[in-house]
């Protein structure tokens, strides 16, 4: 299937946007959901990062990693943007104690293969590579953030995510 999305992608074709939101919109949101926290505003991050997707579909490049790990990086960086706009400061200002909920740990869209498959191929990690890959990517945590709260060197946090990364890379 990914193979597919980037064919439609590097062609133009706008079933890829399709695609991209069936089999990763869940997954992706997800993403989203744990930096900007709002249900509205992440649908929102969620849209802007399909038409990202589009604009950019040009600098997806499979040598430098898999087609999830671009449509995550997009996602998450486009998540932290919102939050350092103006309207998403003054959202926060104004959230009332219900909206304080927190998000569910599982998205409910993801098939069960899906989370088999995704839990299979974390599993092989290192344990501390796991906690890394799950801090960063599932729950948006900055690098920085990650190296405060684990009091670990920002250098070493970095490291191990490359690490990680390569290694899921190689078993892709």
């Amino acid at each position: 299937m990914e193979e597919q999305i980037v064919y439609l992608l590097k062609d133009r074709d706008k079933a890829a946007i399709r695609l991209i939101f069936d089999h990763y919109g869940a997954v992706l949101l997800n993403i989203i959901r744990r930096v900007v926290k709002d249900e509205a505003m992440a649908q929102d991050v969620l849209q802007d990062s399909l038409l990202k997707f589009w604009k950019n579909s040009g600098s997806y490049d499979a040598e430098k990693g898999s087609l999830f790990t671009w449509l995550t990086r997009i996602s998450r960086n486009a998540a932290i943007d919102k939050t350092r706009t103006k309207d998403f400061r003054l959202s926060e200002t104004s959230r009332t104690a219900v909206d304080l909920v927190s998000i569910s740990d599982t998205v409910k869209q993801e098939s069960d293969l899906d989370k088999l498959y995704m839990k299979q191929l974390i599993d092989q990690l290192p344990e501390i590579q796991r906690e890394l890959i799950d801090l960063a990517y599932f729950q948006g945590y900055t690098q920085k953030e990650i190296s405060d709260n684990l009091e670990m060197p920002l250098g070493t946090v970095k490291t191990r995510i490359r690490l990680a990364i390569k290694h899921l890379r190689s078993i892709i």
